[in-house]
């Protein structure tokens, strides 16, 4: 299964619970019977799935680059955490497709585990911390030893204040990975008109100033540092109406469009400049302006 990248109304259809609370339920549960089971990185990487998957309950598609910035580890390993949580049935991936061709990030979907249940002696409070290897008693400490509830309690209380920090960072950046960098936040530098001529193909902000880049590179390769003027962006249009006219025609790949546009830019600046340099022929000074016959519109000053 595919849907297109960003489609709002694709992801609604993905919904796998009904409420948050059902989603702290099924996450409270697996963790209970499985997290022996489970790498530290999967068992954050479940957790930080499980905050962005809140807007539409079940469903995360935060990037796999967001994940691993706020989990402290590497796209790779969060990678493998997705493949181990996916292979116990928790979460599964769905790919997406951008507007402009290619794979984006995958969409993280929390699977529902009915048949997993917490046992009535357990509470929701602690079922996140719980494992299967039992924790050191009473007993276990030596009587020699001081206790340290102050520090244990400090401790806690530290932990608390971080976990709600970082829970407010999670929730920030949910709401800007949701935003798109289209046209409207391309760079004041890049004059409007080009952005009205290329976002029919490129929509992204990014895109958009490569594609400027390239522009003033293409100038620059020909006539040095300059500054490109009216009668100039006539020929970047006309490159730029050629590179679409080409991929219409089926000629070239959609990401071959860019490349495609610099070299036939740079080839038109070229030609620009050589027209500019070309020596104008001198007329003959023995010329026979008075024995020259009327030809193709030359006046004959004989008549």
């Amino acid at each position: 299964m595919q849907i297109a990248s960003a489609d709002y109304n694709a992801l609604k259809h993905l919904k796998t619970f009904e409420n948050k609370e059902e989603i702290n339920n099924t996450i409270r549960a697996f963790l209970y019977h499985f997290k022996h089971k489970l790498t530290p990185a999967a068992i954050a990487t479940l957790k930080i799935v499980s905050r962005f998957a809140v807007k539409i309950p079940g469903v995360c598609w935060a990037k796999i680059g967001t994940i691993a910035e706020l989990a402290g580890k590497t796209s790779r390993t969060i990678h493998r955490a997705l493949n181990l949580l996916e292979e116990t049935g928790i979460v599964k991936r769905i790919k997406t497709i951008r507007k402009n061709g290619g794979y984006g990030h995958p969409i993280i979907i929390i699977q529902p585990m009915p048949d997993l249940s917490l046992p009535d002696d357990v509470t929701s409070d602690v079922t996140s911390e719980m494992s299967h290897r039992q924790e050191p008693t009473t007993a276990d400490t030596p009587s020699d030893q001081p206790a340290k509830n102050d520090s244990e309690t400090m401790i806690l209380k530290t932990k608390s204040f971080r976990e709600n920090k970082n829970n407010n960072i999670y929730m920030h950046k949910c709401e800007i990975d949701k935003i798109e960098l289209d046209s409207n936040f391309v760079s004041k530098e890049v004059p409007k008109e080009f952005v009205e001529r290329v976002k029919i193909a490129f929509t992204q902000a990014i895109d958009i100033e490569r594609l400027w880049h390239s522009t003033k590179v293409a100038f620059k390769k020909v006539w040095g540092p300059c500054r490109i003027d009216e009668e100039s962006m006539e020929l970047v249009f006309e490159a730029w109406r050629k590179a679409v006219k080409k991929y219409k025609q089926r000629k070239i790949e959609f990401n071959k469009i860019p490349g495609y546009y610099y070299g036939t830019l740079h080839g038109m600046v070229y030609d620009q400049r050589m027209s500019i340099y070309k020596k104008p022929q001198l007329p003959d000074l023995f010329y026979d302006f008075i024995g020259e016959e009327d030809d193709g519109g030359c006046y004959s000053w004989a008549e």
